[in-house]
């Protein structure tokens, strides 16, 4: 263990974090609320994280009072990988912002996820695209040997079992029931296509801003899963 965590009981004063390493650190996916009528709207919070990085303060410092209770029990489910400085963890302070949008659109539809019978048969692509901002774009291909492709020239390998953890996301999202894509009236904004192929039927989902308009958050759990099986946090690190 770092020895910073003995700094904490010294009463160190928290060291304020620049905002790229805030979203380099974060654990928690969720950032935002539902409410009826949310679109564009946000609460800016200043949040306090001890050496181990669990949220032990949250303040809101800007946004709409009826959001503010439930932004702070947001905010305090949080974690993030401990802040080092000089080899130490360190407790930090630093900037969120929560979003507000507006409740899920269900899923009418009724189509069972497929059982993979022919594992050859089975392809998992994620696309993530340029914005007007720095956004980083790359695709990434699974299929069903667990072979991994980055980019089109990384590689590695992930075993059975991951993979079928990655499916019972798709499977938990009624993948093949979805809109096939969630599109917000905007151009400035990230897309992110999820293809999956099993046994010859196909399902692909694009969410362009899908949080905006009631896209499910099973969408996004499904995204992040891929990359999170995938490993692309690693490859990130040195993706240009």
């Amino acid at each position: 263990m770092l020895l910073g965590a003995a700094n904490l009981a010294d009463g160190q004063t928290p060291i304020e974090i620049p905002q790229r390493e805030v979203a380099a650190h974060r654990i928690s996916h969720v950032h935002w609320i539902r409410a009826p009528g949310g679109l564009f709207e946000g609460l800016q919070l200043h949040i306090e994280v001890d050496e181990n990085g669990a949220v032990t303060s949250v303040k809101v410092i800007d946004g709409r009072g009826e959001f503010r209770e439930a932004a702070v029990a947001l905010a305090k489910t949080w974690r993030y990988r401990p802040f080092v400085r000089h080899g130490w963890t360190v407790p930090a302070t630093l900037s969120e912002r929560i979003s507000v949008f507006p409740p899920e659109r269900p899923v009418t539809g009724n189509v069972p996820f497929p059982s993979v019978r022919d594992w050859d048969s089975l392809k998992i692509t994620l696309q993530r695209t340029t914005c007007y901002g720095n956004c980083p774009a790359y695709e990434v291909q699974i299929d069903g040997n667990g072979d991994v492709v980055f980019d089109g020239k990384r590689r590695r390998n992930i075993s059975r079992e991951a993979l079928q953890a990655l499916l019972e996301v798709f499977r938990k999202a009624n993948y093949f029931s979805l809109d096939r894509e969630y599109r917000i009236l905007a151009t400035d904004l990230p897309t992110y296509i999820v293809s999956v192929s099993i046994d010859g039927q196909s399902m692909s989902v694009e969410d362009y801003g899908g949080l905006q308009v009631g896209m499910p958050t099973s969408v996004r759990d499904v995204e992040d899963a891929i990359d999170e099986t995938a490993g692309t946090r690693d490859w990130l690190k040195h993706h240009r």
